[in-house]
């Protein structure tokens, strides 16, 4: 039995339908896109952690991805540096491969203190299993009130991933439990940004 070649008019519909998907694909990349949101109420922070009360996460005009985190009260620097134990932060966990609930997040962006709880630095880390996570770049902090922290920080840092699954975190100063961690949303739960479709596979 022969296999009849397609047209050339079909070929040439399959191509264009290739070419407005990828670049329907290169559009939503590079075009700026709504943040995606979480809330909460105040109040529900346990042992004394920075009450996290709204988060949101989406790809700002030059690329990057952009971090808001607001909390239910005024967080000066200097609450966050530990007399003993590790320093407080404010992080965004991260998940473009692990599940949350039951793996780590594949990366934190976090805000952490200076010795003397002048600044904040923005750090982007790879968590590991069973070790440290692995600092990979540098966030851009900012504080457009006492009560809120931006990070900014570029995509290629963690692999450009198509998804990502966000949730906050922010831990007490010298906290080594869990229950001084405050997450939104509550953990497991995350929200998930869109960055990209992934192109359908040619045929």
């Amino acid at each position: 039995m022969s296999v009849r070649a397609p047209s050339r008019p079909a070929l040439a519909v399959a191509a264009l339908g290739s070419a407005a998907a990828l670049a329907a694909t290169a559009a939503l990349a590079a075009t700026p896109g709504a943040p995606v949101v979480a809330t909460e109420k105040a109040g529900d922070a346990a042992a004394s952690a920075p009450d996290l009360t709204r988060v949101s996460l989406r790809r700002s005009s030059d690329g990057r991805l952009r971090a808001g985190i607001t909390l239910a009260a005024n967080l000066p620097e200097s609450a966050l540096v530990a007399t003993s134990g590790p320093p407080g932060s404010v992080c965004l966990r991260l998940y473009t491969a692990a599940t949350p609930g039951v793996l780590p997040p594949d990366f934190l962006v976090c805000a952490t203190p200076d010795a003397k709880g002048r600044t904040l630095r923005g750090t982007v880390m790879a968590e590991q299993v069973n070790a440290l996570p692995k600092r990979l770049g540098s966030a851009v902090v900012t504080r457009p009130s006492r009560r809120s922290i931006v990070l900014r920080f570029s995509q290629s840092v963690i692999g450009r991933p198509p998804v990502i699954q966000f949730a906050a975190e922010a831990t007490r100063a010298g906290c080594v439990r869990l229950g001084c961690v405050d997450t939104l949303p509550d953990a497991p739960a995350t929200k998930k940004l869109i960055l990209r479709l992934e192109a359908p596979p040619e045929r």
